[in-house]
């Protein structure tokens, strides 16, 4: 009897890897199941080509930021590619490798963007951190005796992400 119980036990096992690896093989398609893997990305534009091609073109490029956390760096990063503003990162992993507190030259990533798109990101940027310090405004009182329990016991406070903002935005020079 349980041989019985063996045999069958395999034979589903069997059928549901051949299904997994049916659907699997087909390739990366979109949620309507229409288009491939090539088809999906074909209509992405990649912002750092389109900066470089700006730049070589004879644009000029501006240090904007430093970010010191991956998080602000995903979320500016993709509302600069709806917004169809061209941009360079410089040390993209940085922050994410070298965690704590935000010290410029030591754990940021530096954003580049032309010249003639500053005032719009600075838009961009300035709504994203007010959103993102009015989101992290509330706090229990039992995280307010942990922050004092820590400032107590340990040698240094590590502040929250939602604490501060971990963007510094450099001020346009006039040419």
């Amino acid at each position: 009897m349980w041989w019985f119980l063996a045999v069958l036990a395999g034979i589903f096992l069997f059928l549901f890897l051949k299904k997994s690896w049916e659907e699997n093989s087909q390739g990366v398609r979109l949620n309507d199941g229409t288009a491939a893997e090539d088809e999906a990305l074909e209509n992405i534009v990649e912002m750092e080509d389109i900066f470089f091609e700006a730049v070589k073109s004879g644009k000029k490029a501006v240090k904007f930021m430093h970010l010191f956390y991956q998080e602000d760096l995903m979320m500016i990063k993709s509302l600069f590619q709806s917004e169809h503003i061209p941009y360079r990162i410089e040390n993209e992993h940085v922050a994410s490798v070298l965690v704590g507190y935000g010290v410029t030259g030591f754990n940021h990533t530096d954003l580049y963007i032309l010249r003639e798109d500053y005032d719009d990101a600075f838009k961009i940027v300035k709504e994203y951190a007010e959103n993102k310090q009015l989101s992290g405004t509330s706090s229990s009182m039992a995280e307010k005796a942990g922050a004092v329990i820590t400032v107590l016991l340990a040698s240094s406070f590590i502040p929250d992400k939602n604490e501060t903002s971990g963007i510094v935005v450099f001020k346009l020079e006039e040419d």
